[in-house]
């Protein structure tokens, strides 16, 4: 009898590494939500991605940074709200973009 183990080896499951996932997330979190591309901001730049990784900054973290620098206006919110709408990144729209960018199942 022969069974299959639990894991699936890596080759039939493999993972894209972490500056791959920040290009993606990035990529469409800029677009969706600001109206950039990835080339507008120093994260054109892998090596930049990667020093944000090694220093431990969240990518909602880094967005933000740049949103608060730059003043960058949110795009995707529709006219005007009685609340004050923030133009920072949540967790929530990194959670959105990851499903939408297929990094996350449903």
């Amino acid at each position: 009898m022969q069974t299959s183990p639990a894991i699936p080896p890596r080759e039939d499951n493999p993972c894209a590494s972490p500056i791959a996932v920040w290009q993606q997330l990035l990529t469409y979190l800029l677009e969706n939500h600001y109206g950039l591309t990835l080339n507008d901001t120093p994260f054109c730049e892998e090596n930049v991605i990667q020093e944000h990784i090694d220093a431990g900054i969240t990518l909602v973290n880094a967005v933000n940074f740049l949103v608060e620098k730059y003043e960058l206006v949110r795009i995707d919110r529709d006219g005007f709200n009685w609340q004050e709408q923030s133009p920072f990144l949540t967790a929530v729209d990194v959670l959105r973009a990851r499903r939408a960018t297929g990094l996350l199942k449903a």
